[in-house]
């Protein structure tokens, strides 16, 4: 591996009457003796005064902490010890950031916070609203010290200086990697959707006041356009898809859908907006998959009068909602055991007519009943899940049907985003939310936003690839195209009114 800052250790020869050079150059040719660098490298203004007394203290035998800036590699510490990293999902709605022994290539822990802008707006659009506003500032220096915050937890929480940390990678949609580096955001949700740049790579981490070793590097995931952000870039590189002859599909599900079809030679991204209801907006006990969020459901036990309904909690904590994979198991198993019909509208099913509650015009269903916390699901919320499932299938259907393929033709599906880091797959195709394909096809990534940043953490060479990947992309709006206009409608029923449309 070749991570973006790491440790070399040296010996050099001592000087002498014979051997006068300089230290600088006495390390750097040791170096380029020793490290197969492709990248010119050099030693760091503030290194060099401090290591005549560095190397003579330790009788010429030093660790250097070297670290990949623009086009170059530069010693950027002496005499240091540890040497780490962080890689960042920056997401709307929660960061993640996982912290790495540079050294060894070894994950040591990660954390997770909520994204502090959300005080000021819960989506992407409202933000930039605000920012119309003249917000904009406030909003970057609320994601700023989010960041720190979170940087700070990671590294108390395991015994390491900031100081320690020597690379940053960042992967997020393009609004929020905007939000990040202070640039403009007002001329993205509007047409022509320019951002201000789509390549900004790697930047020094105090220019945008992030609190990691300040000669430290820090690398941004490209986008390939307004909504073609960092995030589904490294979905891509953790995916391998774009290495791939034959073409695969990934399904990004967050904040909004990206759908990503392609192979090694091209690359179509498809976005919509089916993202907020399966991430937890979608009902009253909707959230976010953290603790005490159902994501796992099971109707299959029977008691002597009632139904037996069995559920999953993250964490394995007392339930306090459900998150969106959980929704998908829960209409999952109304369906299959008849509480709710093609339309997603309650019946009066057997064994379960109890937990139905309310008049026709206002009916919903008891998921957990405890104490004084009631957790119900009404027939509007299922409805809206509904939409959001019709939305994402029609736009995967769309999306692949646009390039002459069928469902069978691809290789496999990778799903990842929010709701994949739980979901089943088997549930989530009953409902015709996924093709009814070999289940064997299927491979649930998880936070790829957050592999990718790992992944490229550890080996630089990937730095090219995201390169190649933004390369090959083309965008395509589905939400707005009339041939989705026809989709959407088939695809409001469970599992769809043309069943065999899933399997094609």
């Amino acid at each position: 591996m070749n991570p973006l800052a790491f440790p070399v250790e040296i010996i050099l020869k001592k000087p002498s009457d014979l051997d006068k050079k300089a230290d600088r150059e006495r390390v750097l040719d040791l170096l380029s003796q020793t490290m197969d660098a492709e990248l010119p490298i050099d030693v760091d203004l503030d290194v060099l005064r401090k290591l005549p007394s560095i190397l003579r203290q330790r009788d010429y035998s030093l660790r250097l902490i070297i670290a990949e800036l623009r086009q170059r590699l530069e010693v950027v510490a002496a005499g240091q010890t540890g040497c780490y990293g962080i890689a960042l999902d920056l997401g709307t709605t929660n960061l993640v950031a996982s912290l790495i022994d540079l050294s060894t290539s070894t994950k040591i822990d990660v954390m997770e916070a909520a994204n502090p802008q959300t005080s000021v707006a819960a989506d992407v659009l409202s933000r930039i609203h605000e920012s119309m506003r003249g917000r904009g500032r406030e909003l970057h220096s609320l994601l700023i010290k989010g960041v720190n915050d979170l940087v700070r937890q990671l590294c108390a929480a395991n015994d390491i200086d900031q100081a320690q940390v020597f690379a940053l990678t960042v992967a997020g949609n393009t609004i929020m990697t905007h939000y990040l580096l202070d640039l403009p955001v007002e001329n993205i949700p509007m047409a022509p959707y320019i951002p201000v740049a789509h390549k900004v790579g790697i930047i020094n981490p105090g220019q945008i006041g992030i609190e990691i070793h300040p000669k430290g590097t820090l690398y941004v995931f490209p986008n390939s356009g307004s909504y073609v952000g960092g995030d589904i870039i490294a979905g891509i590189l953790v995916s391998g898809l774009y290495r791939a002859k034959q073409p695969s599909l990934l399904i990004d599900v967050g904040t909004n859908v990206e759908i990503v079809l392609g192979c090694d030679e091209w690359i179509i991204v498809g976005a919509g907006a089916a993202g907020p209801a399966l991430e937890g907006d979608i009902a009253g006990i909707g959230m976010r998959a953290a603790e005490g969020a159902i994501y796992g459901l099971d109707m299959s036990g029977s008691g002597k009068s009632r139904g037996v309904l069995k559920y999953k909690t993250v964490g394995g904590k007392e339930a306090v909602g459900i998150c969106g994979s959980g929704m998908i198991e829960l209409v999952s198993e109304l369906f299959k055991n008849g509480v709710i019909d093609q339309r997603g509208k309650f019946t009066a099913s057997p064994g379960w007519a109890d937990r139905i509650i309310g008049d026709e015009d206002d009916r919903g269903f008891i998921v957990e009943d405890k104490d004084v916390k009631r957790l119900q699901i009404s027939e509007i919320e299922i409805d809206n899940f509904m939409r959001s499932k019709a939305a994402l299938f029609a736009s995967i259907h769309l999306l692949v049907k646009s390039v002459g393929l069928c469902f069978r033709d691809l290789e496999t599906i990778y799903v990842c985003g929010a709701f994949g880091s739980h979901i089943d797959v088997d549930k989530a195709i009953s409902i015709g939310m996924l093709p009814d394909i070999e289940r064997k096809r299927f491979k649930v990534l998880g936070n790829s936003s957050l592999a990718g940043a790992e992944g490229l953490l550890v080996n630089r060479e990937l730095l090219s690839e995201t390169d190649r990947i933004t390369s090959l992309i083309t965008y395509r709006e589905m939400n707005t195209e009339g041939d989705f206009l026809k989709e959407f409608p088939a695809a409001m029923f469970l599992p769809h009114t043309n069943p065999e449309v899933l399997k094609a």
